[in-house]
């Protein structure tokens, strides 16, 4: 996880301090996290991505998904109706 998000962020342009400036955080937290091993919760690390642009689910999981596949897995699943209705109409799309 921190050498994905420190990649991410090398390849943005963006310091380890602004990322944690940009994401309303200390100014050494992102330093914390990926140099000195610190844990950061969810809520801080999604902060982080979204702040500056990168995808949160790269860096936990290692998988790249455009922001429209990202908002959508986002709508799914805040709202287990919704979620079933997408899976619903997903499964229906291969039929005439």
């Amino acid at each position: 996880m921190r050498q994905r998000l420190e990649e991410k962020l090398v390849e943005a342009g963006v310091t380890m301090r602004l990322a944690s400036s940009n994401a309303g955080l200390g100014k050494g937290y992102v330093h914390s996290v990926i140099k000195a091993g610190t844990e950061p919760t969810v809520k801080k690390l999604a902060k982080i991505c979204e702040a500056n642009g990168i995808s949160l689910a790269y860096v936990l999981f290692g998988i790249d998904m455009s922001p429209e596949t990202q908002k959508l897995v986002e709508l799914m699943e805040s709202d287990p109706d919704r979620r079933d209705s997408i899976l619903s109409l997903l499964a229906g799309s291969g039929q005439p």
